[in-house]
C-alpha cells in the first residue's frame, strides 16, 4: 500500500509493506537542517512540543531511550543504535512497556540536505505477514502520519525564530 499525505509544510510519502518488511516514509522539510531533525529526536524540550513525550535523559548512541507518554500512561523503551546529528542520522529500538506481547520494533532516521532544508526517510520495523504485525504496522503509519506534521510545524517555527533572532520554547 502506498500513499501520499499533503501538508505543508511537508508532503509525507508513505509507503507500507503488503507482507513482510518495513514502513517506509519520505518527507521534506523546507526550514529543516539534517542536525535539527535529529535534535527533533533527542531534545527533550523538542521532543516534548512535536510528540508530546518526556523523554528520561539525553538519548546517547548505546544508551537508553525511554519516552513516557502522560496522556496515554504509558511508557515506551529501547536502545539509542545510532546518532549522529552531523550526519542526520538517528536509530532506536522500541517497545512498549504495556504491551510485552509485541515485537521490539527500529526506527531509523536519516535526513540530508534538500533544496534549502532537507529530505527525511524514516524506516520503522520489520513487520511480517501475521495479522498482529499488520496491525501494528497499520497503527504505525497513522501515528507517522499525525506526528511528523507536527515535528514540520515545530522546526519551522523554530527556524522563523532563529532568522527573526527570538528563542525557542
Amino acid at each position: 500500500m502506498t500513499g501520499t499525505i499533503g501538508r505543508v509544510p511537508g508532503e509525507l510519502d508513505v509507503s507500507m509493506p503488503d507482507g513482510a518488511g518495513w514502513l517506509r516514509i519520505t518527507t521534506r522539510l523546507a526550514a529543516a537542517k539534517p542536525a535539527d531533525v535529529v535534535a527533533a529526536f533527542v531534545a527533550p524540550g523538542l521532543v516534548r512540543r512535536w510528540w508530546g513525550a518526556e523523554l528520561a535523559g539525553v538519548p546517547y548512541a548505546g544508551g537508553p531511550y525511554v519516552a513516557r507518554f502522560e496522556g496515554l500512561d504509558q511508557t515506551m523503551r529501547g536502545t539509542v543504535l545510532a546518532l549522529d546529528a552531523r550526519h542526520g542520522l538517528f536509530a532506536f529500538t522500541w517497545a512498549w512497556d504495556h504491551r510485552p506481547d509485541l515485537p521490539r520494533r527500529r526506527v531509523s532516521v536519516r535526513a540530508e540536505p534538500a533544496d534549502g532544508g532537507c529530505l527525511v526517510r524514516l524506516d520503522h520495523g520489520p513487520y511480517d505477514t501475521g495479522e498482529l504485525d499488520r496491525e501494528d504496522a497499520e497503527s504505525h503509519r497513522q501515528g507517522w502520519e499525525f506526528f511528523l506534521p507536527r515535528l514540520a510545524d515545530v522546526l519551522t517555527q523554530d527556524r522563523f525564530r532563529a532568522v527573526r533572532g527570538g528563542a525557542s520554547k
